[in-house]
């Protein structure tokens, strides 16, 4: 498989992967949990290493993809849905094609649905340039999905090689970041918009040389304001951008800089927001002891932004979790879920956590320690919560066929 630098390597040898939040409910902070292991990935023309955010639709079937893996290699689409006997399917939806053909190849992002049931992803690279593609895939009326380039990157003056989640509006439009490429060679933030005659890419910001931007983009409520992260830039260790919609075109602004003291800026996943419009972010570097930590940016247009550190991760060989390779989400009473790529059991186990707020400081439980064994290992990314308040993710490595695995963490 194809590897391109730093991109590949956010301080993590493994698969990089994001996984998008769900539904909040109602949590409780008791962090007594076990871990059921759903799908192992690595069987028979399966997918290996599940990569990027899950989702869920309605019925509670899980969506995402894989980075390796499927009929050619190249990675997967899947789906995971119950059996209705306490167990779960997996079918491969779409196995992307072989490197030459023009088809995408190693999907190194979540997916994101709309309300006819389309997929819509990022791969890393392929395409006809192989600097990577935008697909859609589509149900089909008698079964079966059909796939669809909507967007090949790496054209004069455009964006290259996305491995951060899409996001999509109410319009239907696609917003996502390319870690490389654009006018500036620093990466872009591009748009997506479907018309009559097919798709149209516009790159709303074009990053100066080296700043790489690595999260997905959070769209915030109000007002039309995209928030990210960069690898680089700044001080060195990447910033926190904000991306507005001006009358005369969108503007990005520097709202913190990191310093690696106060953690770094390498960061997967995505950025999420509570109720009152604060910005939770992970790095998997930097912090108190140099393995990354939580953190908060509180922001309002038209006011000085705040930044604070929440928890910075203990050291290697603690027993803490470290190096987390994603976000965290927000239970509707406050708590942060999250995970760690390493860490706890043993360095390439990593963690389910929970920080829970008391005072003024917050307080951090391991909900889980992976082995890297049958139950998993290195997980990559945001996790879902269904009403129960059990918890959902994927990790790239292990499981029964050591492919990795989706898991459930019930507290």
């Amino acid at each position: 498989m194809k590897q391109r630098g730093t991109l590949r390597n956010f301080g993590v040898v493994f698969l990089v992967t994001s996984i998008l939040f769900f539904v909040l409910l109602s949590l409780s902070p008791a962090f007594a949990s076990t871990e059921k292991v759903l799908w192992s990935f690595g069987g028979t023309g399966d997918g290996i290493g599940p990569g990027g955010n899950l989702i869920v639709d309605a019925a509670g079937n899980f969506y995402g993809a894989t980075l390796g893996g499927g009929a050619n290699s190249t990675g997967t689409v899947f789906e995971l849905s119950p059996d209705g006997k306490g167990g779960w399917t997996e079918s491969v939806l779409y196995s992307f094609g072989p490197q030459g053909s023009g088809d995408g190849q190693q999907p190194d992002a979540g997916l994101v649905m709309d309300s006819s049931g389309n997929l819509y992803g990022t791969t890393f690279v392929g395409g006809t340039n192989d600097e990577g593609t935008v697909f859609q895939l589509s149900p089909k009326a008698g079964g079966g999905w059909t796939e669809t380039v909507i967007h090949n990157f790496g054209n004069s003056g455009d964006g290259s090689l996305p491995t951060a989640n899409l996001v999509l509006d109410a319009n239907g439009h696609l917003y996502g970041t390319t870690g490389s490429g654009g006018t500036r060679s620093g990466g872009t933030v591009f748009q997506l918009t479907s018309g009559s005659k097919g798709w149209t890419e516009t790159v709303l910001y074009n990053f100066p040389t080296d700043f790489q931007p690595i999260t997905g983009l959070l769209w915030r409520r109000i007002g039309v304001n995209l928030y990210g992260v960069t690898l680089n830039g700044g001080e060195g260790f990447g910033n926190v951008f904000r991306l507005w919609r001006h009358p005369t075109g969108w503007v990005e602004r520097n709202l913190h800089s990191f310093d690696n003291v106060n953690c770094n800026g390498q960061t997967g996943g995505d950025l999420v927001e509570d109720q009152h419009l604060t910005i939770y972010g992970a790095s998997n570097g930097g912090c108190a002891n140099e393995t990354g930590g939580v953190w908060e940016l509180v922001h309002h247009p038209g006011q000085p932004s705040t930044y604070q550190v929440l928890y910075s991760f203990g050291a290697e060989g603690s027993g803490d979790g470290n190096y987390p390779q994603s976000g965290v989400i927000v239970g509707s009473n406050g708590t942060l879920y999250g995970t760690t790529g390493f860490g706890g059991v043993t360095f390439l186990g990593g963690t389910v956590f929970g920080l829970t707020k008391s005072g003024s400081t917050w307080q951090e439980t391991v909900l889980y320690k992976f082995t890297g064994g049958s139950d998993g290992g290195a997980p990559t990314g945001q996790l879902i919560q269904d009403s129960q308040g059990n918890l959902y993710g994927a990790a790239g490595r292990g499981g029964a066929h050591g492919g990795g695995v989706v898991f459930e963490v019930t507290p």
